[in-house]
């Protein structure tokens, strides 16, 4: 047979999927489950940075994140049955505004720096900062003891417990959205109980 010919037959039935392939949306929606399960089941850590061996300045990935993803994946997933179903809506609208509302609770300000002042800006949103950003924060330069000038000073990382607290709290959301989205499977009947002997 010559490659032409496999090519086309290739075109008639590309990857091999027909009307009866073994493509189960339930399937699917079981091994992101699986998985979401098993990256909620293990402890949720901060990243941080880290040096390996040679020094080099490495970061150790934040599992809350990984999860956050997970559930993010599951409900892309289910989008057609989401628009279907007004319960998980509500639910999901009630949470979204708790997400909301963590920006302002743990967001911080943009900081701007003119001449030797810091001027917090407050007229764009609030945003919630990196782990390790460097931002201006005023020093006092001290001499024995006493106080005798202040002056800008750019500080890596002062912002960091905002940035786990956000974290946290994100976590603990979507907790919720992830206990939604099983009562979501289950009212979609994916999982039905097999009864075996």
């Amino acid at each position: 047979m010559s490659e032409d010919n496999n090519y086309n037959e290739n075109l008639d039935n590309p990857g091999d999927y027909n009307s009866k392939s073994d493509f189960s949306k339930a399937e699917i929606v079981r091994q992101q489950v699986s998985r979401v399960n098993e990256v909620r089941s293990k402890e949720m850590r901060e990243g941080y940075y880290n040096f390996d061996r040679l020094g080099n300045k490495v970061y150790v990935p934040d599992t809350r994140k990984e999860f956050i993803s997970a559930i993010k994946a599951l409900r892309t997933l289910l989008e057609p049955e989401v628009k279907r179903d007004e319960t998980y809506q509500k639910e999901e609208e009630k949470i979204l505004q708790e997400i909301k509302k963590a920006v302002e609770t743990f967001g911080i300000n943009e900081h701007n720096v003119q001449g030797n002042r810091i001027i917090i800006g407050t007229s764009k949103p609030k945003y919630i900062p990196s782990l390790g950003e460097v931002i201006p924060v005023m020093k006092n330069i001290n001499k024995k003891g006493i106080c005798v000038r202040e002056e800008v000073d750019y500080v890596p990382g002062v912002y960091n417990r905002n940035h786990h607290n956000y974290w946290d709290f994100l976590v603990e959301c979507y907790d919720k959205l992830n206990s939604q989205l099983s009562s979501l499977i289950d009212r979609a009947k994916y999982f039905k109980e097999e009864i075996s002997y």
